[in-house]
């Protein structure tokens, strides 16, 4: 058999139902030729039965009429591609990523993953990657983005961020900023931790108003979905609405939200309920990124005998050449380094398992976005079927896995209308696989078939099929404090340090738009000398980084207040 499975042409007899699908699609398309797959099992995505011996039909681009054999008539001339003994599922969606690497694309589509959405990108540089991986030029998945995410003044990444979050100072900034992105042609608003909730609310309505989808991260979940917020990324925001609501005792052991990350280990489970039970009737989105927290940060370590298969699959990943030619070889490394070991948190992912197992049990909705970033330990596209499983071993079943990869990723980013399910008028998206997922998540991998928008598509490496424009950042300087932050106007020059990431031996402090003498410290220190005839006048002034001579933007900005004596 090829690729395309077998292929035959059936005598025309046309159905209510098909015709019915017909009367629903542009004129244009009625006179291309019908794609349909027939036998197999269809999962649709919808949470209904599976179907057996089924027939989808697609004409053109989208979806004409599905159902069982004898149910659906198959329209003259049609292109027939036999899928027995398979399973039809939706074209699989990674609704949380951020694209970094040249060779991610590429691997997204090889293992069925045919829509993504990067939440969190410089403006520019990812709306010319949608632009180009939707024409077609970039080989790889249909792409939709938020853009920059954006933050309170207070914002500050990690250093390992992939992107500055633009920082905002007030409810009415946060909608003006809704704006922009909006007139730029972004697809999704992303927030981060430091947006108070009184701009999460001012965000929330600017983007409904705008038809806008909001995603991304809070402090309290708890008070976020009360701002109107209807996503939650990660589980540090559950952490710290459970552990709040437990006592300020308790609150101060774990400390809040910047200076400590994620205290799943301290929540009280009996307050689980009452929790889950709020953010299923406020419709909330829960996004946990298992996977990237069990790799990328090694806080729940993989049991011995998931690393080593996950060790396995990045060595078999590499066995061909072609993307092996285009893989860094320090992330090639990273994929075939085991991460076993005793978990530093397992209480906390027990707990986190629970509230999973809780969470779809009550008819949550949960988004199977994985934070793959191409950068680090995770391996595309394949990072995906192991969310799914990992959400299985928490006790989700594996027909809500399904759609937490499927359509509630694509509800998440406001795609559902057009994707995330086999049904009449949706694109026509597929991942046909070996096996039934039923009975164990992980043959989702068993990746056979490809189509997207009505294509077959090939899903083989080529190392030209990939940008021609480097992504700009990588060396972009990030600063997370200046010391002293306060001084008094007349009191002469002024040294101040600068800290935060990717200093180098150029880089340049700037104050006020004035490059200033700069010592170079270490990679994550920097001093300046400030003339005191700057320092005159009150106020708040910005500082930021430069890197001469290095591809990426200024860093965030700072300020130092100048108050009077």
């Amino acid at each position: 058999m090829s690729l395309f499975g077998k292929v035959h042409m059936k005598r025309p007899c046309i159905s209510s139902i098909l015709l019915l699908g017909f009367f629903l699609l542009p004129v244009g398309l009625l006179a291309q030729q019908a794609l349909v797959l027939e036998g197999g099992t269809l999962i649709d995505g919808t949470g209904k039965a599976p179907v057996n011996n089924a027939v989808v039909v697609v004409q053109g681009n989208r979806i004409a009429a599905v159902g069982s054999q004898g149910q659906v008539t198959v329209p003259q001339n049609a292109k027939i591609i036999k899928t027995d003994g398979q399973t039809i599922l939706p074209g699989l969606i990674d609704g949380h990523i951020h694209l970094f690497s040249s060779y991610q694309p590429e691997m997204f589509l090889h293992y069925g993953v045919t829509t993504i959405g990067d939440l969190n990108n410089d403006t520019s540089w990812i709306l010319l990657q949608r632009q180009d991986l939707n024409s077609g030029k970039i080989k790889g998945p249909r792409l939709f983005t938020s853009c920059i995410a954006f933050g309170g003044p207070s914002s500050v990444t990690n250093t390992q961020s992939r992107v500055v979050v633009q920082a905002l100072r007030n409810p009415e900034q946060a909608r003006a900023f809704v704006r922009k992105l909006k007139a730029a042609g972004c697809d999704v608003i992303k927030t981060d931790y430091s947006l108070t909730y009184d701009e999460i609310a001012a965000t929330v309505d600017e983007a409904a108003k705008l038809g806008l989808p909001v995603v991304g991260h809070s402090q309290n979940i708890r008070r976020a979905s009360a701002a109107g917020l209807k996503y939650m990324e990660h589980t540090n925001t559950l952490a710290w609405a459970i552990v709040e609501e437990m006592g300020p005792d308790k609150l101060t052991e774990a400390c809040s939200w910047p200076d400590c990350g994620s205290p799943e280990h301290l929540m009280d489970m009996s307050l689980m309920p009452a929790m889950v039970k709020l953010l299923v009737e406020r419709g909330v989105y829960v996004n946990p990124t298992i996977v990237s927290h069990g790799i990328n940060e090694g806080r729940w370590r993989n049991p011995p005998e998931l690393a080593k298969e996950w060790v396995q699959e990045g060595e078999d990943a590499l066995k061909d050449p072609v993307l092996r030619s285009i893989v860094p070889p320090k992330i090639q490394e990273m994929w075939t380094k085991s991460t076993e070991g005793p978990s530093p948190d397992a209480e906390g992912y027990r707990k986190v398992q629970e509230f999973l197992r809780q969470f779809a049990a009550a008819g949550g909705k949960i988004a199977a976005g994985t934070d793959e970033t191409g950068d680090e330990g995770t391996i595309p596209g394949i990072t995906l079927h192991h969310e799914m499983r990992l959400l299985t071993d928490a006790g989700v079943p594996p027909m809500k896995a399904i759609q937490a990869a499927t359509l509630w990723s694509a509800e998440s980013i406001g795609q559902g209308k057009n994707l995330g399910s086999i049904e009449p008028g949706k694109l026509a998206d597929f991942t046909i696989i070996e096996g039934n997922p039923l009975d164990n998540i992980m043959v989702t991998k068993n990746v056979k078939m490809v189509i997207k928008d009505g294509q077959v598509v090939d899903t083989s490496y080529d190392p030209h099929a990939i940008t021609a424009v480097p992504r700009p950042f990588g060396s972009s300087p990030i600063i997370s404090g200046v010391n002293p932050p306060v001084t008094k106007q007349g009191e002469g020059d002024l040294t101040i340090q600068v800290e935060g990431v990717r200093f180098n031996s150029k880089s340049v402090v700037r104050f006020d738009n004035t490059d200033l003498k700069t010592q170079f410290v270490s990679p994550t220190k920097l001093t300046a000398v400030i003339d005191s005839k700057m320092l005159e006048n009150t106020g708040s002034y910005a500082v930021y980084v430069l890197n001469p001579g290095a591809s990426g933007s200024p860093s965030n900005a700072i300020y130092l207040l100048i108050d009077s004596k």
